[in-house]
């Protein structure tokens, strides 16, 4: 999902947890498969960075945990969503009792129809141009990130603050908090200790 396969290595270290890896990752993960890892310098002292090392090698392995969420909804009889509408849907989930006006549910079927960039797909000239309809696809590109994130969890949950750190290096041009408040039902936050929200994907 690293635009340039690149990681910093602290940033990871504040999710290991929640990432299911063992407390001396950087030995047993890291070094261990140093043909496919690698460590590299940071711009600052004592900074490094974990590279993987030939991104192309797996480009065919990686698909998005919402592609499995398409492919059962879309054999389901009982199919919630359009058939037609599913190769750029995400779950959506709102609370018992919402009501959604017909503007709203109008809205949101357009987002769900737009198409967008996938989390493991590189991006083109023409996505990086700044249009209206360009910056809808690219702050979908970012729930898909996100919900890819997500997806490789432990618990499906991270805290916002964290998903943070790896902003940049996903190229999310976005703020990560209004991001999650935009986009409703695809995402739910909860307050934990009044300072911070803990992010919990629909996977």
């Amino acid at each position: 999902m690293s635009v340039s396969k690149k990681l910093p290595l602290r940033a990871i270290f504040k999710v290991w947890r929640e990432l299911g890896l063992p407390d001396n990752f950087e030995d047993s993960v890291i070094s261990s498969n140093s043909d496919i890892f690698l460590l590299q310098d940071g711009n600052e002292p004592n900074t490094h960075l974990l590279v993987l090392n030939d991104g192309e090698a797996f480009k065919d392995c990686l698909i998005p945990a919402v592609e499995n969420w398409r492919v059962v909804e879309c054999c389901k009889e009982d199919c919630s969503v359009d058939r037609t509408d599913l190769k750029y849907s995400f779950k959506q989930g709102f609370p018992p009792g919402m009501r959604l006006k017909k503007n709203f549910k109008a809205k949101v079927k357009d987002w769900q129809r737009l198409p967008y960039v996938g989390p493991y797909e590189e991006l083109g000239v023409e996505e990086m141009r700044r249009t209206k309809s360009r910056m809808m696809s690219m702050e979908k590109r970012a729930v898909g990130i996100v919900h890819e994130f997500l997806s490789l969890t432990v618990e499906k949950m991270v805290e916002v603050e964290k998903i943070s750190h790896f902003r940049k290096w996903f190229g999310i041009d976005l703020n990560v908090r209004d991001l999650f408040l935009d986009i409703q039902g695809c995402f739910i936050c909860q307050p934990k200790k009044a300072a911070h929200s803990v992010l919990e994907g629909g996977i």
